[in-house]
């Protein structure tokens, strides 16, 4: 029995796409791609025909069971052809065309390595798409489509473009927790697609690995070498990182949201709680204050600049290490050129004219991310002591961010393997 797709769709997912299909230039940007691409489909289905194997029941019973409950789970009601192709790692995609049967493509490394509830799990997520009908907005495409005057959506609309296509893989990865009903095979799964690995050495742990989202958030891109090639940061990426991925699906298989799809008592987080905790960890894709250009981020960028100064100078002795780790923050922004230069009073003070401003104007997710990032400051040395400790307590209670931010980052970012 076909489960309610929309009910465990990811809020971004469902709500992006919405505000993006009734965008002109992204309709602009459609009509354009169906003008280029007349009959697309068929020639990567041609390419499988002539270089891949294409899987009958006989050939593979576990990937037809699992292609069975895909379609079942999905209600997914039309031809799906599924063709194994020699790569030496894991890979697996699903294309549309426009007519024809459903083409989902598996690696033979990856068929060779994944036990059936795994493939159950990479099946389901494929055909997720699939019954999303994610091809409906074909990425990257759209977004970098251009006419004679140039890309045709706006930049803002190609972030969220992005935005939304990295939502609707979390969206699928929930078709395929769903149709493999085992957190700990789509834990393995997930494990081994991000990993490259499939040796028994190596023992799978979705929660660790979900734990990467912590050390994630206080390794900010450095900003020390000026960055003008746009599509190299990170909300121009198709697909979230993979802790991130790794963490919604952790806090999904947790959530009442999949106890009710897969018929379990629903005791788990509500979906309010699950909106919030990918709404944050997407955050961490999205242009931060480090590389906009706005007036608020010139805001947050000085604030940086001052608390920073204040967390070296909270032993008393600011060294050359903390400096270059809140210059590698800041780039061209930082003005101090060496530890004795600074006055740290003088500092305190603009400090304190700033904090109002800052905590009225800026939204707290991105207050937070600035506590996240004075860590770095105050490890740049080695270590951590009390004194920096409690100067960023009171620079995040300022700020009006819970102290936890600190605590919790500075756990994530210390090494797993003591």
């Amino acid at each position: 029995m076909a489960i309610d797709l929309a009910a465990i769709q990811t809020n971004r997912d469902r709500q992006l796409r919405e505000k993006l299909e009734d965008d002109r230039g992204v309709k602009k940007a459609l009509e354009r791609l169906k003008e280029r691409s007349s009959g697309f489909g068929f020639g990567a289905r041609r390419r499988l025909l002539s270089g891949a194997l294409r899987l009958t029941r006989e050939m593979a019973p576990d990937v037809a069971e699992a292609l069975a409950i895909g379609k079942e789970t999905t209600g997914l009601d039309r031809d799906v052809e599924v063709y194994v192709r020699p790569e030496p790692v894991f890979n697996a995609f699903c294309l549309k065309s426009a007519s024809g049967p459903l083409t989902v493509g598996l690696s033979s490394h990856l068929l060779e390595s994944f036990e059936p509830a795994e493939l159950q799990f990479v099946l389901g997520h494929e055909l997720g798409h699939a019954a999303y009908d994610h091809f409906g907005l074909p990425m990257p495409y759209t977004a970098m489509m251009e006419d004679m005057a140039g890309q045709i959506v706006s930049r803002p609309t190609s972030l969220d473009l992005y935005v939304w296509c990295r939502a609707a893989e979390l969206s699928a990865d929930r078709v395929g927790l769903v149709c493999t009903k085992d957190p700990e095979a789509a834990a393995n799964a997930f494990f081994k697609l991000a990993s490259g690995l499939a040796s028994p050495r190596i023992k799978a742990d979705l929660e660790a690995f979900a734990a990467q989202v912590d050390s994630l958030a206080s390794v900010p891109q450095a900003r020390s070498e000026p960055r003008d090639d746009d599509d190299t940061l990170d909300c121009f990426s198709t697909h979230p990182y993979s802790p991130v991925r790794v963490r919604a699906l952790v806090a999904f298989s947790k959530s009442r949201a999949y106890q009710r799809a897969v018929g379990q008592p629903e005791t788990g987080i509500t979906d309010e709680e699950l909106n919030a905790i990918i709404d944050r960890d997407l955050s961490l894709m999205a242009p931060s204050y480090l590389e906009e250009k706005t007036v608020r981020s010139k805001l947050l960028r000085r604030l940086l600049h001052d608390a920073g100064l204040m967390v070296a100078a909270a032993n008393d002795e600011i060294v050359e290490s903390e400096i270059s780790a809140l210059r590698a923050l800041l780039g061209d922004d930082m003005t101090e050129d060496a530890a004795g230069d600074v006055n740290i009073e003088k500092v305190r003070k603009a400090f304190d004219r700033e904090v109002a401003e800052v905590v009225e104007e800026v939204p707290l997710g991105e207050r937070a991310r600035l506590v996240q990032h004075l860590t770095i400051i105050a490890a740049a040395d080695g270590s951590v002591d009390d004194r920096e400790l409690d100067e960023m307590h009171r620079i995040a209670e300022a700020l009006e961010v819970s102290p936890t931010v600190i605590d919790q980052t500075l756990a994530g970012a210390a090494d797993p393997m003591p």
